[in-house]
């Protein structure tokens, strides 16, 4: 098992510790600690946005950090290889597709009207944002949730883990528009100590994380989205999203 020592320094103000590998409960590290790109990089612009607030809707303290400033060494390498490029790959198709939904006459044969579906891997969307918020929560000196570890490399999970898109049915979501792309906010409320949760917005498209069921405003939230629909010009532009295959959660075992 590799090891490292633990060092600290400081990007854009804020602490960050360097020298652990925030995969470690999954046991098995291995190598050097190497750099982890906090955000995909191949789904950011000159800057990347996130923000902590307590309201799970409107978070406060929103800070812009620079490209550069996007990284730190919190994965052994032997770790950091095994998270592959499957999560995300399944981002990026997901941005590519809002992109598409919002110009559609570019699209090859768009001036025959047809529908048009793009496949997005479900399952690999909800490991990249699960790696994204590990990533970001380990950087900046607190512990994820081992749950959403477990669910970043498709293991088996200690409890189930919901992916809530926080809108109801038929809501008209403004998609491919948003800059910057990417927003994370870690969620807290004082009145529920065991709310774990989270939220990624991927160009409009907001994902609430959470291991226990959450409800909005008296309302249930739909819980793994199975497709985003929207007319366009030349035919109905539909993003399906494929959950199978997704991590178990373990069975809980009890001495007779």
């Amino acid at each position: 098992m590799g090891t490292s020592d633990s060092t600290t320094r400081r990007d854009n103000g804020n602490n960050v510790t360097d020298g652990f590998c925030w995969a470690a409960p999954l046991g098995g590290c291995s190598g050097p600690i190497t750099s982890e790109h906090l955000v995909s990089k191949a789904l950011l612009g000159k800057k990347a946005y996130h923000r902590i607030g307590n309201d799970p809707m409107h978070g406060e303290g929103s800070v812009y950090i620079k490209l550069g400033a996007l990284s730190a060494r919190i994965l052994c390498k032997k770790h950091n290889g095994e998270l592959g490029e499957s999560a995300d790959r399944a981002a990026k198709q997901l941005l590519d597709a809002f992109r598409a939904m919002r110009t559609p006459m570019s699209l090859r044969g768009a001036r025959i009207l047809r529908p048009v579906t793009r496949q997005v891997s479900g399952v690999n969307y909800g490991r990249w944002l699960c790696k994204t918020h590990c990533d970001l929560m380990f950087a900046y000196g607190m512990t994820p949730d081992v749950a959403y570890v477990r669910y970043a490399f498709g293991r088996e999970l200690p409890a189930p883990v919901h992916f809530y898109l926080p809108a109801t049915v038929g809501q008209n979501l403004r998609l491919g528009t948003h800059a910057p792309v990417v927003s994370w906010r870690r969620l807290v409320n004082t009145e529920r100590p065991d709310l774990d949760a989270f939220s990624v917005t991927l160009s409009g498209y907001e994902t609430l994380v959470c291991t226990i069921p959450y409800v909005w405003k008296g309302e249930p939230m739909i819980d793994r989205l199975g497709s985003i629909r929207m007319p366009t010009p030349v035919g109905e532009f539909r993003i399906s999203f494929n959950w199978d295959g997704e991590p178990v959660v373990e069975e809980r075992r009890t001495d007779a």
